[in-house]
């Protein structure tokens, strides 16, 4: 089945000293070495830790476009996420993620947890609120998201609870 999961996680770059690395690959690595970051978030303070937000169901969008020359391509990951209301909760995470790297965590329906951005490579959300015009139309914030990286998708090997995020 297709689809991301509708609850996802950000964790700003400053607020961790240590984050998931895609091992080094040899002779004998496996496919899943490829792909897989092991290690875990390790958070500067006490207190801090991921932020969840609740997207609206069936709006969380993720894309790999290959990009640059023969011998030095990469990945071009973007991708988008929406939150449905105007409440001033999510007009605070838009300032929160503005203008900052960091690395956000997504799910697919197979239960992998797929982090955007990585070490010196992070991601950028550049959030925006759309009112409609009538009554009946949708409104609430908007969320894209970029990063580069040398992987398609990089799957995290000790996936974050997000249970425990939730307040």
């Amino acid at each position: 089945m297709g689809g991301l999961d509708s609850k996802i996680a950000f964790i700003p770059e400053s607020w961790v000293s240590a984050v998931p690395t895609l091992p080094a690959i040899t002779d004998a690595s496996t496919d899943a070495d490829y792909v897989t970051a092991v290690g875990t978030f390790v958070f500067k303070k006490p207190g801090f830790k991921p932020k969840l937000i609740q997207c609206t169901d069936k709006t969380v969008k993720y894309d790999a476009a290959n990009q640059g020359e023969i011998e030095g391509q990469s990945f071009a990951i973007s991708g988008e996420f929406f939150r449905a209301g105007s409440k001033a909760e999510y007009a605070a995470f838009c300032r929160q993620v503005n203008n900052v790297p960091g690395y956000l965590i997504l799910r697919d329906m197979d239960g992998n947890q797929i982090m955007v951005g990585q070490k010196h490579l992070p991601c950028h959300i550049k959030p925006s609120y759309e009112s409609g015009m009538a009554r009946a139309d949708r409104r609430g914030y908007k969320f894209g998201y970029n990063a580069d990286a040398v992987t398609p998708m990089v799957i995290l090997a000790t996936p974050i609870d997000f249970d425990d995020l939730e307040d």
